[in-house]
């Protein structure tokens, strides 16, 4: 398979790695080739990756806000003269024991071992450069001492090597060493010290009392909008410098929005501590990307790891240093993708001491190097602690080591909301004969039973008002694709599953056999909103005449009730051109409904379109849908958070479709969180910008097409307006 070399420069932040369950289609694609990531254009085949009428201009508008982490600000230049102590550089070196503050006009050499200790503040100003010459450059905030690095968007602070801000070009792993900070909350350790020295005292970080003293809520200060590259250095056996190191660190300390490329050893190691770190992007690190160790009991949320060699080793490496309490964290939104070559695994759990929750996530790998290695057999406290919901695998080796088994049962059992017995329940035929009817009008409220079996038979109104209430754990089917479920203006649906006893809305072909479920087996479900639309007075397409389909209206906070860990499968209904049934059908709702926790699989139409409205979707997992896989139109300007398209047969079209009827307001939402993950023979791309009255923001994406399906695919010419309000920030796209 050709590979696209263009690839477009990585996400600066994390790509939030999205409500992926457990249980769907495993995408398709070449398993064995991964794609060439590259730090920037490398030739002018761009048709790829930006497809239509309006290709260059959405090309340039993602170059350039597609990242607060933009190239020219990620490799900054300088000359050998401004590099020259005697003439520019000031030198930071030895100890820096009163508070001091570096400002952007100047440049800044880290040379040797610098500590800053006393209770010192060290304050970074925003745009600031700092750098080494070697290994041994290395920045320590010691105990009780303070660094405030609080970059911007637009002015980050960078801290690179002297070789790199001579020639970017030259720029690679190992230049410098590192950023470390050490704190005083509480590790698993008795009396910890930074490894490359723990010999010295300066370095001792922790309570200080034993293991688990220590306070929790101690701040070192802020990182915000950092960068560290080409750092790192191996001193001897588990003896290393990273790019950024946090030991001991509490959770009064922000870090936020960090960048590490090019270490020699890990991108960020974590000991111990109660430290969140949010948006972090590491690319090309030598050893493991993430690593957390010693107890570590914070939160980690929108984590992108991206190996670009050979001979790298694990994406996450989760180690407890053998001691109890188990490093017991939360990483929330997480890619990692690895290349051929790499080993140790996409998580790799190094100890029998670790309870890590793994939360709305993909890993991929490649060959024998296992997207979850589990080095030891796992205690049965490890077992019962460990967690993963909503995480994707994408792998040849899906799991491996000597916890292999017991890894694969916990993921299995446990990966999403919507576990794969629960997604495909199974029903006799005499259970089936049984069913209680929903058909007709539905003119007053009802309240159904978990114990029993409902049949949508025909097109189903629920009319003047009224609402039905759905408790967790029933199920609901059709029969034939005009089998369909209408919340029409003013009337509620409430249907509030759990995470264990989901809503399922499936056919009577798959209830009895899950291995004959298809697409359109049966029709959809669809809720009718008085929330404004960009249209004078649209109907639900599937007729246009029944003046029952109106929908829109004034209330944007107007709520058509509650649709919470709901499964809508084996659906959809193509009537005629522009005229079908979609899973989940979304009509001029407002935000105040709750939209949550949404998994379509098998439509032979959209998963979920929305026309218009305002209503938010958080957590919704699409998976072969067989037209567009989230339809956004009419004007709608909502937000959606933690969205997943996973496609799996060629000839399905858009990931994304973004349209807006040719009217404005523009569709002008934004989609936060998302990865789309298409298969070779689709088309249309992977966000399809149909109109030129649309201005969505995409903010922390991934996004994946093959051949010549472009991953942003803009049909016509944009319009000014169009040009300046679209906005990519964080997105990474690939094509194959």
């Amino acid at each position: 398979m050709k590979i696209n070399s263009r690839k477009i420069v990585l996400s600066s932040l994390a790509v939030a790695a999205l409500a992926f369950t457990g249980c769907g289609g495993g995408g398709g694609g070449d398993t064995t080739t991964p794609p060439v990531v590259i730090d920037g254009p490398t030739d002018t085949n761009i048709t790829t990756l930006f497809g239509g009428a309006g290709a260059a201009q959405i090309q340039a508008i993602y170059e350039a806000n597609s990242g607060s982490f933009a190239g020219l600000k990620a490799h900054p230049i300088r000359t050998q003269a401004q590099i020259n102590t005697a003439n520019s550089a000031v030198v930071l070196t030895g100890e820096i024991t009163a508070n001091t503050t570096l400002t952007k006009d100047t440049l800044y050499r880290i040379q040797g071992t610098v500590k800053v200790r006393n209770n010192a503040i060290l304050t970074i100003e925003p745009g600031t450069v700092i750098f080494g010459s070697e290994g041994e450059d290395v920045l320590i905030i010691l105990k009780g001492s303070k660094i405030i690095a609080d970059g911007t968007a637009d002015e980050p602070i960078i801290f690179t090597s002297e070789t790199a801000l001579l020639d970017p070009a030259k720029a690679d792993v190992g230049q410098w060493g590192g950023l470390t900070l050490l704190g005083a909350a509480p590790t698993n350790q008795a009396d910890p010290h930074y490894e490359i020295d723990e010999s010295d005292a300066d370095f001792a970080y922790g309570g200080g009392a034993g293991a688990g003293s220590g306070n929790a809520d101690d701040n070192s200060g802020i990182l915000r909008h950092l960068y560290v590259l080409n750092s790192g250095e191996t001193i001897g056996t588990d003896l290393e410098i990273n790019g950024l190191s946090l030991c001991g660190v509490g959770a009064g300390t922000v870090v936020e929005d960090i960048y590490v490329e090019n270490s020699s050893d890990d991108c960020i190691e974590i000991w111990g501590g109660t430290v969140n770190v949010t948006n972090a992007t590491m690319i090309n690190c030598q050893d493991d990307s993430f690593d957390l160790d010693f107890g570590w009991s914070g939160t980690a949320t929108n984590i992108v790891v991206q190996q670009t060699e050979a001979g790298s080793h694990a994406g996450f490496e989760i180690s407890s240093g053998g001691s109890t309490p188990m490093t017991s964290g939360k990483i929330v939104n997480f890619i990692i993708n690895k290349v051929a070559g790499t080993d140790e695994g996409g998580i790799y759990i190094k100890d029998d001491t670790t309870a890590v929750q793994y939360i709305n996530g993909y890993v991929k790998t490649y060959g024998t190097d296992a997207a979850i290695n589990v080095r030891k057999e796992m205690l049965s406290e490890q077992e019962n602690a460990t967690k993963f919901k909503e995480v994707l695998v994408e792998a040849e080796t899906k799991y491996g080591g000597a916890g292999a088994a017991q890894i694969q049962a916990i993921y299995e059992a446990n990966s999403g909301s919507f576990a794969s017995l629960k997604a495909h329940p199974i029903r006799t035929q005499a259970q089936l004969d049984a069913a209680e009817l929903l058909t007709g009008n539905i003119e007053t409220s009802i309240t159904l039973d978990k114990t029993k079996l409902y049949r949508i038979l025909g097109t189903t109104k629920v009319k003047s008002g009224a609402t039905i209430t759905i408790p967790a754990g029933t199920v609901i089917f059709g029969v034939e694709g005009e089998d369909v479920l209408v919340f029409t203006k003013g009337t509620k649906i409430e249907a509030a599953g759990t995470a264990d006893e989901p809503i399922i809305f499936t056919s009577e072909t798959a209830l009895l056999n899950p291995a004959n479920a298809d697409v359109g087996q049966w029709g959809g479900l669809t809720l009718l909103g008085q929330a404004p639309t960009n249209q004078p007075s649209p109907r639900y397409e599937i007729d246009e005449s029944d003046v029952d389909f109106d929908f829109g209206g004034s209330d944007a906070n107007d709520s058509s009730g509650t649709l919470k860990n709901i499964y809508v499968l084996n659906s959809g209904e193509t009537i005629g051109t522009d005229l079908e049934i979609n899973g989940l059908s979304l009509c001029g709702v407002g935000a105040g409904t709750v939209v949550e926790d949404i998994y379509v699989e098998n439509s032979s139409d959209d998963c979920i379109e929305i026309w218009g409205g305002t209503v938010n979707v958080t957590n919704a997992t699409m998976i072969n849908c067989q037209d567009d896989s989230f339809d956004l139109d009419f004007g709608w300007s909502g937000t959606a958070t933690n969205i997943v398209v996973q496609q799996t047969e060629a000839g399905s079209h858009a990931g994304f479709e973004i349209s807006s009827g040719g009217a404005s307001p523009m569709t002008s939402g934004k989609i936060v969180n998302f990865i789309i993950n298409k298969v070779p023979g689709a088309d249309e791309g992977g966000i399809y910008i149909k109109d030129d009255t649309t201005a969505v923001q995409y903010i922390n994406g991934y996004v994946k097409t093959y051949g010549t399906d472009a991953a942003i695919n803009v049909r016509k010419e944009m319009t000014t307006e169009q040009q300046n309000a679209t906005k990519f920030k964080e997105v990474i796209i690939v094509n194959q």
